[in-house]
């Protein structure tokens, strides 16, 4: 998930890279943004891609600063914000030390710090805090350890329905390229693309350490189709979900 990675994904973004804003069944990313708007505040969106969520952050707040690691998708980007004069976008590789950019008053990231370099991770949580006015508010999405064990648990049980024996009900899971080790670390290959999902405790601790404050945090729910091609109709809540944090920064 570098940038050449990136790159790669701007030429069929929207079939390749799982959409939180289209997918929120309940819209609770929009409604937080909403939450917190500021027509005289400076917002940051840290790892834009194709600029989803600008839209919604130019509405409500003064200027909005737009981060990401690929050119390409800030092209993007760019393009569908072109008619907003209070955007400015900027190339910025969040794990790398040292970087000097604009702060904000609130920030959001969404499914951002999400390769399986722990040291990567760490860096972009650092640049992220660095970055925020004392008192600004953070909305972070990040995948959840939790749902993906869970959706393993239904596919499971979707299989035992049509009939299969327990062994083969779970055959699927033996199949998965994930590694024990990896599974341990919450690495869980999606599509082939190794990507870190996380514990709710494994969050709050991370918080902990880097001077931000947990103020509420919500599942941001998705259809199940987002997990299984042609789900049964009986599937239905709980549904599948990524962790949303509220955080503000306390020094």
């Amino acid at each position: 998930m570098d940038e050449k990675y990136w790159d790669k994904m701007a030429a069929d973004y929207d079939g390749e890279i799982f959409s939180a804003l289209a997918n929120d069944r309940r819209d609770v990313i929009v409604s937080y943004i909403s939450q917190f708007a500021d027509p005289q505040a400076i917002a940051a969106d840290f790892g834009c891609g194709v600029g989803k969520f600008l839209p919604v952050l130019a509405e409500n707040f003064s200027c909005v600063h737009a981060f990401d690691i690929s050119n390409k998708l800030l092209k993007e980007a760019r393009q569908a914000c072109s008619d907003l004069d209070n955007i400015t976008f900027a190339k910025a590789d969040l794990s790398k030390g040292g970087l000097k950019l604009p702060k904000a008053v609130f920030a959001l990231s969404v499914n951002v710090a999400i390769m399986p370099s722990q040291k990567k991770r760490a860096a972009i949580f650092d640049t992220i805090s660095k970055h925020l006015n004392k008192a600004a508010h953070l909305l972070l999405v990040v995948p959840s350890l939790e749902s993906a064990l869970y959706a393993d648990f239904r596919l499971v049980q979707w299989n035992l329905k049509t009939g299969l024996t327990p062994n083969e009900a779970a055959s699927e899971l033996e199949e998965q390229e994930t590694t024990d080790v990896q599974l341990r670390q919450g690495i869980i290959d999606i599509e082939g693309v190794p990507t870190k999902h996380y514990l709710k405790e494994e969050l709050l601790a991370l918080f902990k350490e880097r001077d931000l404050d947990v103020l509420g945090i919500e599942k941001v729910e998705y259809p199940w189709h987002t997990e299984f091609e042609s789900p049964p109709t009986w599937m239905s809540e709980p549904y599948p979900w990524d962790w949303l944090f509220v955080l503000q920064k306390n020094n």
